[in-house]
Protein backbone atom coordinates (compact mmCIF):
# COMPACT_ATOMS: atom_id res chain seq x y z
CA UNK A 1 0.00 0.00 0.00
CA UNK A 2 1.33 3.27 -0.87
CA UNK A 3 1.25 6.23 2.05
CA UNK A 4 0.27 9.92 0.46
CA UNK A 5 -0.60 11.53 3.50
CA UNK A 6 2.42 11.92 6.22
CA UNK A 7 -0.03 13.34 9.29
CA UNK A 8 -2.19 10.40 8.41
CA UNK A 9 0.68 8.28 8.45
CA UNK A 10 2.31 9.45 11.62
CA UNK A 11 -1.36 8.87 13.00
CA UNK A 12 -1.56 5.54 11.99
CA UNK A 13 2.06 4.64 13.69
CA UNK A 14 1.16 6.74 17.10
CA UNK A 15 -2.27 5.06 17.32
CA UNK A 16 -0.89 1.34 16.96
CA UNK A 17 -2.76 0.88 13.49
CA UNK A 18 0.47 0.40 12.04
CA UNK A 19 2.82 -1.50 13.79
CA UNK A 20 6.33 -0.11 12.39
CA UNK A 21 8.43 0.30 10.03
CA UNK A 22 11.09 -0.54 8.14
CA UNK A 23 13.51 2.88 7.70
CA UNK A 24 16.55 1.05 5.51
CA UNK A 25 17.09 -2.41 3.72
CA UNK A 26 20.58 -3.10 2.15
CA UNK A 27 23.46 -4.73 3.08
CA UNK A 28 25.20 -4.86 6.56
CA UNK A 29 28.60 -2.91 7.19
CA UNK A 30 30.00 -5.71 8.90
CA UNK A 31 29.45 -8.24 6.35
CA UNK A 32 27.82 -7.48 3.61
CA UNK A 33 24.60 -9.90 4.59
CA UNK A 34 20.97 -8.11 3.66
CA UNK A 35 19.70 -6.57 7.08
CA UNK A 36 17.18 -4.42 7.63
CA UNK A 37 16.13 -1.37 10.05
CA UNK A 38 13.19 -1.26 11.39
CA UNK A 39 11.37 1.62 14.17
CA UNK A 40 8.28 0.02 16.21
CA UNK A 41 6.59 0.85 19.23
CA UNK A 42 5.28 4.06 18.44
CA UNK A 43 2.46 3.51 20.96
CA UNK A 44 4.85 3.09 23.66
CA UNK A 45 6.85 0.40 25.15
CA UNK A 46 6.70 -1.59 28.03
CA UNK A 47 10.09 -1.97 28.90
CA UNK A 48 10.43 -0.69 32.32
CA UNK A 49 14.22 0.31 31.90
CA UNK A 50 13.80 2.90 28.94
CA UNK A 51 10.33 3.58 29.33
CA UNK A 52 7.51 4.11 26.40
CA UNK A 53 10.63 4.49 23.66
CA UNK A 54 10.25 4.10 20.23
CA UNK A 55 12.46 0.72 19.35
CA UNK A 56 14.78 0.88 16.59
CA UNK A 57 15.83 -2.83 15.94
CA UNK A 58 18.63 -3.96 13.28
CA UNK A 59 18.09 -7.31 12.51
CA UNK A 60 18.69 -9.86 9.81
CA UNK A 61 16.43 -10.07 6.74
CA UNK A 62 14.19 -12.64 7.37
CA UNK A 63 13.34 -13.83 4.03
CA UNK A 64 16.88 -13.51 2.28
CA UNK A 65 18.36 -15.83 5.01
CA UNK A 66 15.77 -18.58 4.89
CA UNK A 67 14.52 -17.65 8.88
CA UNK A 68 11.15 -19.94 9.25
CA UNK A 69 8.08 -17.93 10.17
CA UNK A 70 4.66 -19.91 10.26
CA UNK A 71 1.71 -17.88 10.16
CA UNK A 72 1.30 -14.76 12.96
CA UNK A 73 4.05 -16.40 14.79
CA UNK A 74 7.80 -15.09 16.21
CA UNK A 75 10.61 -16.29 13.44
CA UNK A 76 12.26 -19.46 14.72
CA UNK A 77 15.64 -16.79 15.08
CA UNK A 78 17.52 -19.58 16.63
CA UNK A 79 18.84 -21.73 13.77
CA UNK A 80 19.99 -18.53 12.18
CA UNK A 81 21.75 -17.33 15.61
CA UNK A 82 23.64 -20.82 15.81
CA UNK A 83 24.72 -20.96 12.14
CA UNK A 84 25.82 -16.81 12.21
CA UNK A 85 26.40 -15.74 15.86
CA UNK A 86 24.56 -12.58 14.63
CA UNK A 87 27.73 -11.45 12.55
CA UNK A 88 26.04 -9.43 9.99
CA UNK A 89 23.95 -7.34 13.10
CA UNK A 90 26.46 -7.83 16.18
CA UNK A 91 30.06 -7.97 14.40
CA UNK A 92 32.78 -8.64 17.14
CA UNK A 93 30.46 -7.60 19.99
CA UNK A 94 31.99 -9.39 22.97
CA UNK A 95 28.58 -9.92 24.29
CA UNK A 96 27.38 -11.31 21.61
CA UNK A 97 26.99 -15.54 20.38
CA UNK A 98 30.37 -16.92 20.66
CA UNK A 99 31.52 -19.88 18.68
CA UNK A 100 31.47 -23.29 20.33
CA UNK A 101 34.67 -25.19 18.98
CA UNK A 102 33.70 -28.64 19.58
CA UNK A 103 30.17 -28.22 17.83
CA UNK A 104 31.10 -25.64 15.32
CA UNK A 105 27.95 -23.74 16.63
CA UNK A 106 27.46 -20.11 18.47
CA UNK A 107 26.09 -20.16 22.01
CA UNK A 108 24.44 -16.98 23.73
CA UNK A 109 26.67 -14.93 24.97
CA UNK A 110 26.07 -12.10 27.55
CA UNK A 111 23.64 -9.81 25.89
CA UNK A 112 20.56 -9.38 28.05
CA UNK A 113 18.64 -9.56 24.83
CA UNK A 114 15.85 -12.35 25.14
CA UNK A 115 16.32 -13.37 20.86
CA UNK A 116 13.23 -15.42 20.62
CA UNK A 117 11.13 -11.98 22.17
CA UNK A 118 10.78 -8.72 20.53
CA UNK A 119 13.82 -9.74 17.64
CA UNK A 120 11.94 -12.85 16.41
CA UNK A 121 8.47 -10.94 16.54
CA UNK A 122 9.74 -8.37 14.59
CA UNK A 123 11.15 -10.87 12.59
CA UNK A 124 8.03 -12.57 11.93
CA UNK A 125 6.06 -8.70 11.09
CA UNK A 126 9.06 -8.27 8.28
CA UNK A 127 8.81 -11.52 6.73
CA UNK A 128 4.75 -11.25 6.46
CA UNK A 129 5.16 -7.78 5.06
CA UNK A 130 3.53 -5.68 8.05
CA UNK A 131 5.65 -2.79 8.04
CA UNK A 132 5.61 -0.05 5.30
CA UNK A 133 8.98 0.30 3.69
CA UNK A 134 11.18 3.97 3.01
CA UNK A 135 11.66 4.50 -0.19
CA UNK A 136 8.93 2.08 -1.27
CA UNK A 137 5.20 2.44 0.74
CA UNK A 138 6.09 6.16 1.32
CA UNK A 139 8.89 8.28 0.80
CA UNK A 140 12.24 8.90 2.66
CA UNK A 141 11.85 12.39 3.40
CA UNK A 142 8.93 11.53 6.04
CA UNK A 143 11.37 9.72 8.03
CA UNK A 144 12.77 12.73 9.94
CA UNK A 145 9.13 13.15 11.08
CA UNK A 146 8.47 10.15 12.42
CA UNK A 147 10.16 10.63 15.88
CA UNK A 148 9.32 14.25 16.27
CA UNK A 149 8.59 15.00 19.72
CA UNK A 150 9.35 11.45 20.95
CA UNK A 151 12.26 9.00 22.67
CA UNK A 152 13.94 6.84 20.01
CA UNK A 153 15.70 3.71 21.55
CA UNK A 154 18.46 3.37 18.66
CA UNK A 155 19.91 -0.39 18.30
CA UNK A 156 16.82 -1.79 20.60
CA UNK A 157 18.74 -5.25 18.80
CA UNK A 158 21.82 -5.79 16.75
CA UNK A 159 24.29 -2.41 16.54
CA UNK A 160 23.20 0.59 14.67
CA UNK A 161 26.65 1.21 12.83
CA UNK A 162 25.73 -2.06 10.73
CA UNK A 163 24.05 0.51 9.00
CA UNK A 164 23.94 3.75 7.41
CA UNK A 165 24.71 6.22 9.71
CA UNK A 166 22.62 9.04 8.21
CA UNK A 167 19.52 6.89 8.42
CA UNK A 168 19.52 7.24 12.50
CA UNK A 169 20.28 10.52 11.98
CA UNK A 170 17.37 11.32 9.84
CA UNK A 171 15.45 9.45 12.25
CA UNK A 172 16.36 11.23 15.26
CA UNK A 173 16.68 14.52 14.15
CA UNK A 174 13.53 16.14 15.76
CA UNK A 175 13.10 13.51 18.35
CA UNK A 176 12.49 14.89 21.99
CA UNK A 177 15.02 11.89 23.72
CA UNK A 178 17.14 9.44 22.27
CA UNK A 179 19.56 6.85 23.45
CA UNK A 180 22.11 4.43 21.65
CA UNK A 181 25.00 2.09 21.82
CA UNK A 182 27.26 0.97 19.90
CA UNK A 183 30.46 -1.38 20.26
CA UNK A 184 31.26 -0.83 16.51
CA UNK A 185 33.61 1.88 17.27
CA UNK A 186 36.36 -0.62 18.17
CA UNK A 187 35.62 -3.19 15.63
CA UNK A 188 38.20 -5.38 13.36
CA UNK A 189 34.83 -4.25 10.43
CA UNK A 190 36.40 -1.34 8.90
CA UNK A 191 32.95 -0.08 7.30
CA UNK A 192 31.29 -0.74 10.19
CA UNK A 193 33.96 1.09 12.60
CA UNK A 194 33.98 4.05 10.31
CA UNK A 195 29.85 4.04 10.66
CA UNK A 196 30.35 4.17 14.24
CA UNK A 197 32.92 6.76 14.52
CA UNK A 198 30.86 8.55 12.31
CA UNK A 199 27.88 8.65 15.02
CA UNK A 200 29.75 9.65 17.62
CA UNK A 201 27.03 12.60 18.51
CA UNK A 202 24.66 10.05 18.02
CA UNK A 203 25.29 7.25 20.71
CA UNK A 204 27.67 6.00 23.25
CA UNK A 205 30.56 3.78 22.55
CA UNK A 206 30.00 0.56 24.67
CA UNK A 207 32.87 -0.32 26.68
CA UNK A 208 34.10 -3.11 28.70
CA UNK A 209 36.95 -2.08 30.35
CA UNK A 210 38.61 1.21 31.53
CA UNK A 211 41.26 0.73 29.16
CA UNK A 212 37.81 1.27 26.71
CA UNK A 213 36.78 3.94 28.32
CA UNK A 214 39.80 5.74 28.09
CA UNK A 215 40.31 5.15 24.71
CA UNK A 216 36.35 6.04 23.92
CA UNK A 217 36.90 9.43 25.19
CA UNK A 218 40.63 9.81 23.11
CA UNK A 219 38.47 9.27 19.95
CA UNK A 220 35.78 11.87 21.04
CA UNK A 221 32.84 9.37 21.77
CA UNK A 222 31.35 9.46 25.79
CA UNK A 223 31.44 5.95 27.18
CA UNK A 224 29.43 3.68 28.71
CA UNK A 225 31.24 1.25 30.55
CA UNK A 226 29.61 -2.29 31.74
CA UNK A 227 30.96 -3.56 35.05
CA UNK A 228 30.62 -6.51 36.56
CA UNK A 229 27.91 -7.30 38.81
CA UNK A 230 28.19 -9.12 41.98
CA UNK A 231 32.06 -8.94 42.04
CA UNK A 232 34.55 -7.03 43.86
CA UNK A 233 37.76 -5.44 42.29
CA UNK A 234 40.57 -4.56 44.55
CA UNK A 235 39.02 -5.84 47.46
CA UNK A 236 36.10 -3.07 47.02
CA UNK A 237 32.33 -3.70 45.85
CA UNK A 238 31.80 -2.17 42.06
CA UNK A 239 29.76 0.50 43.31
CA UNK A 240 32.62 1.61 45.50
CA UNK A 241 35.08 1.34 42.29
CA UNK A 242 31.80 2.86 39.85
CA UNK A 243 32.20 5.87 42.28
CA UNK A 244 35.63 6.87 41.48
CA UNK A 245 35.62 6.50 37.91
CA UNK A 246 36.46 10.09 37.05
CA UNK A 247 33.85 11.56 34.73
CA UNK A 248 31.37 8.92 35.28
CA UNK A 249 28.47 8.67 36.94
CA UNK A 250 26.51 5.50 37.47
CA UNK A 251 23.09 5.09 35.53
CA UNK A 252 20.29 6.89 37.27
CA UNK A 253 17.93 4.12 35.99
CA UNK A 254 19.83 1.15 37.22
CA UNK A 255 18.55 -0.53 40.23
CA UNK A 256 22.08 0.52 41.95
CA UNK A 257 21.29 4.04 41.60
CA UNK A 258 17.29 3.31 43.37
CA UNK A 259 19.57 1.37 46.01
CA UNK A 260 22.04 4.55 46.60
CA UNK A 261 19.67 6.94 46.36
CA UNK A 262 16.25 5.63 47.00
CA UNK A 263 14.69 6.36 43.45
CA UNK A 264 15.81 6.03 40.03
CA UNK A 265 14.13 7.20 36.52
CA UNK A 266 13.85 5.99 32.89
CA UNK A 267 15.78 6.45 29.96
CA UNK A 268 13.58 8.11 28.17
CA UNK A 269 13.38 10.76 31.03
CA UNK A 270 17.17 10.61 31.63
CA UNK A 271 18.37 10.97 28.31
CA UNK A 272 21.92 10.79 29.26
CA UNK A 273 22.84 8.05 26.88
CA UNK A 274 22.80 10.73 23.55
CA UNK A 275 26.17 10.08 22.67
CA UNK A 276 28.18 13.41 22.27
CA UNK A 277 25.69 15.27 21.60
CA UNK A 278 22.03 15.96 22.22
CA UNK A 279 20.83 16.13 25.81
CA UNK A 280 23.76 14.44 27.31
CA UNK A 281 26.31 16.26 25.57
CA UNK A 282 27.50 17.77 28.88
CA UNK A 283 26.81 14.94 31.04
CA UNK A 284 29.64 12.71 32.26
CA UNK A 285 30.21 9.25 31.49
CA UNK A 286 28.04 6.79 32.13
CA UNK A 287 28.22 3.26 34.02
CA UNK A 288 26.53 0.18 35.01
CA UNK A 289 27.12 -3.18 36.82
CA UNK A 290 25.99 -6.46 34.38
CA UNK A 291 22.36 -6.04 34.30
CA UNK A 292 19.01 -8.18 32.44
CA UNK A 293 18.33 -11.22 31.87
CA UNK A 294 21.65 -13.03 31.34
CA UNK A 295 23.65 -10.44 33.10
CA UNK A 296 25.08 -13.24 35.47
CA UNK A 297 26.35 -14.72 32.18
CA UNK A 298 29.31 -12.74 32.11
CA UNK A 299 31.30 -14.67 34.36
CA UNK A 300 30.47 -18.03 33.04
CA UNK A 301 33.15 -20.32 30.87
CA UNK A 302 30.01 -20.71 27.90
CA UNK A 303 31.68 -16.98 26.86
CA UNK A 304 35.27 -16.99 26.55
CA UNK A 305 35.51 -13.64 25.48
CA UNK A 306 33.92 -12.09 28.59
CA UNK A 307 36.47 -13.92 30.83
CA UNK A 308 39.05 -11.84 29.01
CA UNK A 309 37.12 -8.74 29.97
CA UNK A 310 36.93 -9.62 33.26
CA UNK A 311 40.52 -10.46 33.31
CA UNK A 312 41.35 -6.76 32.08
CA UNK A 313 39.03 -5.27 34.49
CA UNK A 314 40.57 -7.06 37.62
CA UNK A 315 44.15 -5.19 35.94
Amino acid sequence: MKYTDMQQFIRDLNRGKLSGVILWRGASAIDGAPIVCVATAFNGSDNEKTGAMVQQFILPDPVAHGIEVNGARPAKISAWLAATGARAICGDCPHAWQLNETTGQYEKGACYVREYQAPAAVLGAIARGSYPIAGVDFPESWIQHLAAGRDVRLGAYGDPAACPPEVSAQFVSRAKTRTGYTHMWKSAFPGARRNAWRMRELVMASCDSMADLHAARDAGFRGFLVTQAGIELGGRSVLSVGAHIAGAMLCPASDEFAAIAGRKTECAKCGACSGAGGKGARMPDVFIPAHGATGGRIVSDACPATARILERMGA
